[in-house]
C-alpha cells in the first residue's frame, strides 16, 4: 500500500493548532498501522462518502477526508462537518 498527501492536506495540518495537529497524525498513523495489518476496528469513524473519498472521523469536531483508489491512500482534507461539506461541494 503506499500512502500520500496532498498539498491542501499539508498546508492545513501547518495551520492547525499543535494539539489538534498531534491529534490529526496520531489518528493518520493509527489507520495506516490498521490498513498494512488488514484489520479495521470497529468504531474507528470511518465513511464512504462518494466515490473513492471517505472519511475518517478523529472526534465529532474533526475528520480526515482521503481518496482510497486501489493501492493508494491520498489524504485530501481536514476540517470539521461544514467545512467537509464545502470541499466536498468542490472536490470532483
Amino acid at each position: 500500500m503506499e500512502y500520500q498527501s496532498s498539498r491542501g492536506f499539508e498546508k492545513i495540518l501547518r495551520r492547525l493548532p499543535p494539539n489538534e495537529k498531534k491529534e490529526v497524525q496520531r489518528h493518520v498513523d493509527a489507520f495506516v498501522r490498521a490498513l498494512e495489518a488488514r484489520t479495521i476496528p470497529l468504531g474507528t469513524g470511518l465513511k464512504k462518502l462518494r466515490g473513492s473519498v471517505w472519511e475518517l472521523r478523529i472526534n465529532l469536531a474533526l475528520r480526515i477526508l482521503f481518496r482510497w483508489e486501489k493501492q493508494t491512500v491520498t489524504f485530501l482534507f481536514v476540517g470539521n462537518h461544514n467545512e467537509v461539506r464545502q470541499f466536498m461541494k468542490h472536490y470532483v
